[in-house]
């Protein structure tokens, strides 16, 4: 009987009583062991605990079994040999985590350790004299979120399956703990996260609804993210999926506004995907006129984005990004420079329209502006330290060679300082449908251009190549 109730809490089905989960935690108790291979060094030295214990029978799932149980602050998980996360998924009904809003067990941010900056800019995954093992340096999580909201509390348990490079060779299948995590019920917090798990059944329906492609991709990529070998990225899957989550978008918010919901939401949150719509399109190598169609369908999302906003909160100044966030920001200054790069002036122009409650607070976005507009004010201060001071000291530096040192300053720190956004890492989440679409730096390339700095002298992975 605990055995059952354990299976079906690390699969999701339930969790039993709350005698019937002290039970089985005291009966895990006296299934502790010790796990060699979770020694420094050892083949499961990756993967985060705090226990680890030895079922007296194995759980299957999928056709795979284990009796390796291990428990981290606030969740267990069963760790299976080989990469069964696809199955899993398949077998339990869990989705992609393409927008690294799931937590992991240790976080996401280690996997950096697996790259090195060379000198000319571009990332290695080879450490110094050893091969890179297949898909150095990647992470992927499937997950399914069950409500467990009562009116007096907020719960939610997560059930994950996770495969990374930090423990290659393993999957972990499991679920947070019970009681972790409640919060105090307040309608408005209840009902955003209603909203959430309604978007998450959006984006799971057009990922069932968009197939492999079979066919190999015709076009030269821009950027491309690791893949296992003789895997490539599936681009043609990929934009079929980021097209079908915005008609859903819009069929949501159109759904909102009729029956009185929250119609702003889904308008962001079409905006948002027609961002990646957008980058997707210009990293798959698509020709440019097809990518500029996407940044001005990308620019009137955010109008429209915009609008729903204003009329959520009766202001018609509201503007549609905050640059008191950072994610607001860095988005702004990417569109921006996307615009500014392009040589679409009126685009960068209906963008700043949108940011007007934001006129003459920041130099960096101001400097940027000043290409199409002369008399837009100079500034001398910025919202955000990091990364961006280095850009601001690019656009602001007379000498050629500071300029240049300052940028490259800029692009070496962009990734890393911008470690809490949800795309963060997204070149790691290539394995599964939406994770990644391209991460530039538009408005480095945007910087450049104004200041006619060779595109040569500034290779990197996050600089977008000369249109």
């Amino acid at each position: 009987m605990l055995l059952n109730t354990l299976f079906d809490e690390l699969t999701g089905r339930g969790s039993g009583t709350e005698a019937e989960r002290h039970a089985r935690y005291d009966w895990l108790e006296q299934l502790r062991c010790a796990n060699p291979d979770a020694a420094e060094g050892g083949a499961m030295a990756g993967i985060p605990g705090h226990h680890w214990y030895r079922l007296p029978q194995a759980l299957g799932v999928a056709g795979r079994h284990s009796d390796l149980l291990v428990g981290t602050l606030n969740a267990q998980y069963l760790v299976f040999a080989g990469r069964h996360a696809a199955a899993f998924a398949a077998e339990l009904g869990l989705q992609y985590d393409a927008n690294n809003r799931i937590d992991r067990p240790g976080g996401l941010d280690e996997l950096l350790d697996a790259y090195a900056e060379e000198d000319d800019g571009s990332w290695s995954t080879l450490p110094a004299g050893r091969a890179a093992p297949p898909l150095a340096g990647w992470d992927d999580v499937y997950f399914r979120v069950r409500d467990l909201s009562d009116g007096k509390a907020i719960q939610s348990v997560t059930t994950i399956a996770y495969e990374s490079s930090r423990f290659p060779g393993y999957t972990l299948l499991g679920t947070t703990l019970v009681g972790a995590g409640a919060i105090a019920h307040d309608d408005e917090t209840a009902q955003y996260l209603q909203q959430v798990f309604a978007d998450w059944a959006i984006q799971r329906a057009c990922a069932d609804a968009c197939p492999p492609s079979a066919a190999a991709w015709p076009h030269t990529p821009r950027q491309a993210p690791p893949a296992p070998v003789g895997t490539p990225f599936d681009f043609a899957r990929n934009l079929a999926y980021f097209d079908a989550l915005l008609a859903a978008y819009g069929r949501a918010q159109a759904q909102a506004e009729s029956d009185g919901g929250d119609a702003a939401y889904w308008a962001c949150a079409a905006a948002s995907t027609a961002y990646q719509a957008f980058s997707l399109r210009y990293t798959a190598g698509l020709p440019l006129p097809e990518v500029v169609a996407a940044l001005e369908a990308a620019i009137g999302a955010c109008e429209a984005a915009r609008a729903a906003l204003a009329d959520a909160y009766d202001d018609e100044d509201l503007p549609a990004f905050d640059f008191e966030q950072l994610t607001d920001y860095a988005r702004t200054l990417q569109l921006l420079g996307a615009a500014l790069l392009f040589g679409r002036h009126d685009l960068a122009a209906r963008l700043a329209a949108l940011q007007t409650a934001f006129d003459g607070e920041d130099g960096v976005y101001e400097a940027l502006l000043s290409a199409i507009d002369p008399q837009r004010p100079a500034v001398d201060e910025w919202y955000f330290a990091e990364p961006y001071t280095a850009l601001y000291d690019c656009l602001q530096a007379d000498d050629r060679a500071q300029q240049l040192e300052h940028l490259r300053q800029y692009l070496a720190g962009w990734h890393a300082a911008l470690v809490q956004e949800d795309w963060f890492n997204g070149h790691l989440r290539a394995q599964g449908l939406g994770g990644y679409y391209g991460l530039w730096a538009f408005e480095a390339a945007a910087a450049a251009k104004q200041l006619g700095l060779r595109h040569g002298d500034l290779t990197h992975w996050l600089m977008p190549p000369s249109p």
